[in-house]
């Protein structure tokens, strides 16, 4: 597994991070046969092989049910990467951070993001002493922000106190490629990507996605470019490998199958430049329909 270093923080992480939501709560499109999360010891499992395999962070959060204390029952030697929901009060960042520690059976996580942060929260000064104070007492390594939207994650690149960034980005939501990764990489800050399927859209899966997403299967289908359709989860991990700014990719992953088949895939390393440019040419980064959040009755 290759590493890269997240922003200049000095920790190398794995290009893929595990993202243990799928592994916390059901997700997915409602009513698929892969909506349901695995029961606690397959979960279990899935980390252990991950760390195995050289994936060195996970990334979690107290909103993802169960899934901070499946990483604390897997007791696997890595990093972790947790969040704090909002709106919070300093004193309520310091409860959420030890409720973590707890249910992770650790004594400090590397990173500490605020999930969905919105313009007024990500500068409430409450809020910002919580997180130095947490920072203070040696629970957390670094703070980082978990974003919607371009103007939310420029707005966390102006604070220094922000180490990490982690943003949306796949084949056809582009949308950060602008202003957000260039300012990240002058900042030195490390860019973690998630939605690198877009919630099952960019997998073999592609023909079973909600009608109402037409418009997204279409350009799923076309960045193939005449492959079969199974090589499109490689296609997506590929794609984002290929952006030096990206620090590693948070990929959701149920099975000890899924994380070896994806594993393979980044192995194969970034895209040659012409196809790389093709699937660029597929963003539809300006269009409402490529952010799950407009389509939150589906899933």
């Amino acid at each position: 597994m290759n590493q890269r270093l997240l922003g200049n923080s000095g920790l190398p992480v794995s290009e893929i991070t595990l993202g243990t939501v799928e592994l916390g709560v059901n997700y997915g499109f409602r009513g698929s046969e892969h909506y349901a999360k695995p029961a606690r010891d397959e979960g279990v499992s899935v980390i252990r092989h991950a760390v195995e395999r050289g994936i060195n962070l996970l990334d979690t959060a107290p909103a993802y049910g169960e899934s901070e204390s499946v990483i604390g029952d897997a007791g696997a030697p890595c990093y972790v990467a947790t969040k704090v929901t909002l709106p919070a009060t300093a004193e309520q960042v310091v409860a959420s951070v030890d409720r973590s520690l707890r249910l992770l059976r650790r004594e400090r996580v590397e990173v500490l993001q605020l999930h969905n942060p919105t313009l007024e929260t990500i500068g409430d000064a409450g809020l910002l002493e919580g997180l130095q104070r947490v920072l203070d007492a040696g629970k957390v390594g670094m703070v980082g922000a978990s974003a919607y939207g371009e103007e939310i994650a420029l707005a966390a690149l102006e604070n220094p106190m922000f180490r990490t960034l982690q943003v949306p980005f796949n084949i056809l939501d582009q949308g950060m490629t602008e202003r957000v990764f260039p300012l990240a990489q002058r900042n030195g800050v490390g860019v973690l990507v998630r939605s690198v399927f877009l919630r099952g859209v960019l997998t073999a899966r592609i023909h079973g996605i909600p009608e109402r997403l037409g418009k997204l299967r279409e350009r799923g289908l076309a960045a193939l470019g005449g492959e079969p359709v199974e090589r499109l989860p490689a296609l997506a991990i590929r794609f984002c490998l290929s952006f030096p700014a990206i620090s590693s990719l948070i990929l959701g992953i149920r099975t000890v199958e899924e994380l070896d088949e994806n594993l393979k895939a980044a192995a194969e390393g970034p895209l040659d430049v012409g196809t790389l440019e093709r699937l660029k040419a597929l963003s539809m980064s300006e269009d409402p329909m490529v952010s799950p959040m407009n389509w939150q009755d589906l899933i």
